[in-house]
């Protein structure tokens, strides 16, 4: 890229314009050859660009934000971004749809319109915005709850429990519900809103919360503290009665340089992962494990049974009530979030 052209990609995260490109000297046949397949530019949208090497290090969440990005500097007039969109700039949990695209929100009559990809949604509410760098979005409530009404009950349930995981607290989802009474599919984010949990701290500990619920042996709890021997405090996904339920996904398992989250070799993390049920059931716990093949499909049937079994076994060892000093130890090593805009403490804890 040319400097002149370059320097007005750095001021929109990489992104330019066809006639920016022709305002600076670049000829029609030019941007023809820069574009074509496998050439130096991608096509973002229609008639605007970013160079292929900015693009192939960015991660699938990074790519759909310069989309959104385009979307928003192809609009007649400036949109705010709204629901999925509006979800990757805040850095708010979701589950893949089958039909992904990008967000507009304007002022006016309700309704919405699709088109090359691009949703464009219209509300006579007044909005309460975030700004994320140069974009502005819609609030983190009022994300969350177009996620559920939007994509149904599950998407929205993720969603709300993400952003009460960052620190959002109830009453705003619930005062944002109280203003869209009227809105299309309202019921959906309601009852995401009734079922959700701050303690879920990623997708698959919302899902399996929700397969663990289907198996209605009592109240689930997340997030809950146990001491172990030698005096160090783990928090553990989930638990009903004296019965743990853990959700182990592959992240754990892959290195950070690989998008995981992991800081040692594949079979160190195993290791101390069977190193910490070990000591967790020596306080007079079981544990199931809980991964992402279970929640689908016939899997899931099966997952359920399992679950069943393994409380079943639990709660005649142990019984179904949580002894009172495991439950005075919770209540006294409650877990703080880590980070997110309504963090006040940014410690970190043994997970």
């Amino acid at each position: 890229m040319r400097p002149s052209l370059r320097a007005l990609a750095c001021s929109q995260a990489g992104l330019v314009t066809r006639s920016q490109a022709l305002a600076v000297g670049y000829t029609e046949r030019e941007i023809r050859a820069l574009i074509r397949p496998g050439g130096p530019w991608v096509v973002v949208r229609h008639g605007i660009y970013v160079e292929r090497s900015h693009l192939s290090t960015r991660e699938p969440r990074d790519r759909w934000l310069l989309r959104d990005r385009a979307a928003r500097m192809q609009a007649r007039r400036p949109g705010i971004l709204s629901h999925d969109s509006a979800a990757r700039a805040l850095g708010i949990r979701m589950l893949d749809v089958d039909h992904p695209g990008s967000h507009l929100l304007y002022l006016g009559p309700r309704g919405s319109r699709t088109n090359s990809g691009v949703t464009r949604h219209r509300d006579l509410l007044p909005q309460c915005i975030e700004l994320v760098d140069d974009l502005v979005t819609t609030s983190y409530a009022r994300t969350a709850l177009d996620i559920g009404r939007l994509h149904g009950f599950t998407h929205g349930l993720v969603a709300v429990d993400s952003v009460r995981n960052m620190g959002v607290p109830l009453r705003d989802l619930e005062a944002e519900l109280a203003r869209m009474t009227h809105h299309p599919h309202i019921a959906r984010a309601r009852a995401a809103v009734g079922a959700s949990d701050p303690g879920s701290e990623s997708v698959l500990e919302t899902l399996a919360r929700e397969l663990v619920q289907e198996l209605d042996v009592g109240e689930v709890e997340t997030q809950f503290a146990v001491g172990l021997a030698g005096g160090r405090t783990v928090w553990c996904d989930l638990r009903v009665g004296c019965h743990i339920f853990e959700s182990d996904g592959f992240v754990k398992l892959v290195g950070m340089e690989a998008g995981g989250v992991a800081t040692e070799p594949a079979d160190r993390v195993l290791w101390k992962q069977q190193q910490r049920q070990t000591e967790i059931c020596a306080e007079g716990l079981g544990m199931s494990r809980i991964v992402w093949a279970d929640l689908h499909g016939p899997a899931r049937d099966r997952a359920r049974d399992r679950l069943r079994k393994e409380y079943a076994v639990t709660a005649t060892r142990f019984g179904q009530e949580l002894p009172e000093h495991l439950r005075r130890y919770a209540d006294r090593h409650p877990r703080r979030r880590a980070n997110g805009p309504w963090a006040t403490d940014n410690s970190r804890h043994a997970a």
